[in-house]
């Protein structure tokens, strides 16, 4: 008796918001019965829950399972798809085909389960795919049309449709027949579809406050100072964070406090770039909730800050002339010195380097600082040059990017786990002649790994690679040379395309902190990544070390003082409240609340469970 061997097969199923026929469990049954009756058995699943077919980006399963099938990690020979649609409803029907056809060219041919034709590239099943991915497609785009003309009539009835209430307003449930129910918390949605929602005011401290910002507004403040008056006053901020001048400023422009429901201001249809639209098209309605300013408050205040009005932008002359009048008042021009007067972004900007904006208002720099402008400009080509070699070498296994307050992408990023600090190092030379290379660490990313990155004295090449562990002295600028310690700790490459295989080797050999784990959170010292449940939030070394601290602490308050002391050189002590706020804002509004505000001593974070180490 001849036995028939089963053919491995991955399945990939999605399911939006759609109805119960495209369950995620309807799926699984209905590929499972097609793969008994078609030779295949199951050994991968790839499941994207809760996601849009209309673009690739936020579908991690469907990435991950390309990105297996490109890179030969696949143990599978077949991909099974309920149908058509569950691949994807792609505005582009291109686009659905090309991610078929790069599976089908490494090998692994996509079959749609549900359908009456059969994925056999023959005639009449491309002419019958194409047809169903267009009406995929075409699904999509009615129901968004139908959709936004739904919310635009609850609009206009005076409901709301999207978003927070924001601060000072709460979000209101009502009954169709208009009798209210509940005050909904951040987070919270209703659970009755027929049920409506509507804004109220908030608490009173938080009324009061907007209250005092329309009269200041009123008697021509601007909204700088009536930030720094309402700071002073110690009136409630949203989120802990301190009142700035634009926080202000869109508060006293928002409509929605003296009463009126606006919507459509956006538009982001069918996952295209969200751009504005324009007034005359948003669906306005007048009181529509309870105001917290009068109407004829909020309209004097817009006229006041129109007056105010924008600074024109300065003319190609006038910036000259600025330029000029500070040379002729210092006697000379520098970086330091055009930051200052907030000229250097501009002049760089509008003539194309600082040096250009030198000649043209006169100045002529030191030979010291042309020849080191210079140099930056070589340096700059030296590292655009070697991310194109990267990228041309490692296609789909690096990505680059800079952390927050850095100018350039200095972080590779190899598998989407080992991180690697870039330097490229100048040449020196010391008293007896010999060569050495100059690194000045950067605070943000000295607990990385780096790649080390040598040059020749000419900075128009990239002689040496090497791949070394953190330093462990906390001094800023060294200089390395051949057989130093911790040059001679790490691995040089003997050519750029073994980077990804000795740094992955590099990272799993090298010992790290011990990641801490709280129950559903694991705090990654090595990334600066926390996974909470399923979800991974990147920090940065501020959040993860602010973190990190009051994890280590659960249910116990820590002092602000001790906060802003946990990371000197990465934490600006004066403004420990921003970086509270911007670590709440990462992890989102439900997981944010674990991190309670102590008053009068700091903050706590709120899990009792005491931690324990992996090693």
């Amino acid at each position: 008796m001849e036995v028939k061997l089963l053919v491995p097969a991955a399945q990939y199923v999605r399911m939006s918001t759609e109805n119960q026929q495209y369950s995620i469990a309807n799926q699984e049954a209905a590929i499972q019965a097609y793969a008994s009756s078609h030779g295949y058995i199951l050994v991968s699943t790839y499941a994207d829950e809760g996601k849009s077919g209309v673009e690739i980006k936020h579908r991690k399963a469907l990435r991950q399972l390309l990105s297996d099938v490109m890179t030969g990690r696949a143990g599978f020979k077949a991909i099974l798809v309920y149908d058509v649609s569950r691949w994807g409803r792609f505005q582009d029907v291109d686009e659905a085909a090309h991610y078929e056809f790069l599976c089908r060219s490494a090998g692994i041919p996509v079959r749609y389960c549900a359908e009456p034709f059969e994925n056999d590239g023959s005639p009449v099943s491309s002419i019958m795919k194409n047809l169903k991915r267009t009406m995929a497609a075409e699904y999509s785009r009615e129901l968004g049309v139908k959709v936004y003309a739904g919310q635009r009539r609850l609009a206009l009835l005076g409901f709301r449709v999207l978003g927070a209430a924001g601060y000072g307003l709460r979000r209101m449930m009502v009954s169709p027949d208009g009798h209210r129910k509940l005050i909904l918390k951040d987070g919270e949605h209703k659970a009755i579809h027929s049920d409506r929602i509507i804004l109220v005011p908030g608490p009173e401290e938080e009324v009061s406050c907007i209250r005092t910002m329309f009269e200041l507004a009123s008697k021509g403040r601007a909204p700088k100072e009536i930030a720094k008056e309402i700071n002073n006053r110690h009136m409630p901020t949203p989120r802990g964070r301190p009142w700035g001048r634009l926080s202000v400023y869109r508060i006293l422009t928002n409509e929605k406090y003296a009463g009126c429901n606006i919507y459509g201001k956006t538009t982001h249809k069918l996952r295209s770039v969200c751009r504005a639209v324009d007034r005359e098209l948003w669906s306005t309605t007048p009181d529509a909730f309870v105001p917290i300013v009068s109407p004829d408050l909020f309209d004097l205040v817009q006229e006041l800050l129109k007056k105010r009005g924008v600074p024109p932008r300065t003319s190609d002359d006038q910036l000259i002339q600025e330029m000029k009048t500070l040379l002729a008042r210092k006697g000379q021009l520098t970086y330091k010195i055009l930051k200052e007067e907030r000229i250097f972004t501009r002049s760089s900007q509008r003539f194309g380097s600082i040096m250009k904006a030198y000649e043209i208002s006169g100045y002529r720099p030191s030979l010291r600082t042309a020849k080191l402008s210079s140099s930056q400009v070589r340096i700059r080509l030296l590292r655009r040059d070697l991310y194109l070699r990267l990228k041309t070498l490692f296609p789909d296994r690096l990505r680059f990017f800079g952390l927050p307050g850095q100018q350039l992408k200095q972080i590779t990023e190899i598998d989407r786990r080992t991180r690697l600090a870039v330097y490229l190092c100048r040449p020196v030379q010391n008293h007896s002649g010999g060569i050495g290379w100059k690194i000045h660490l950067r605070p943000l990313d000295r607990h990385l790994p780096m790649l080390i990155c040598t040059m020749d004295r000419s900075f128009s090449e990239l002689l040496d690679f090497y791949v070394v562990p953190p330093p462990k002295e906390s001094t800023r600028g060294k200089t390395l040379r051949e057989g130093q310690p911790w040059l001679a700790s790490g691995r040089k490459l003997n050519r750029l395309e073994d980077l990804c295989e000795v740094a992955n080797k590099f990272a799993e050999n090298e010992v790290y902190d011990a990641c801490i784990v709280v129950d559903d959170i694991l705090i990654s010292p090595y990334t600066w990544t926390i996974t909470i449940g399923k979800q991974e939030v990147s920090l940065g070394p501020r959040g993860w070390a602010i973190l990190s601290l009051l994890v280590q602490s659960a249910g116990q308050p820590v002092s602000r003082d001790r906060l802003r002391h946990v990371t000197p050189d990465l934490i600006d002590p004066s403004n420990l409240g921003a970086h509270i706020w911007t670590l709440r804002h990462k992890l989102g509004v439900v997981n944010g609340k674990r991190i309670q505000t102590v008053p009068g001593v700091g903050y706590m974070y709120a899990f009792p469970e005491k931690e324990h180490l992996l090693f």
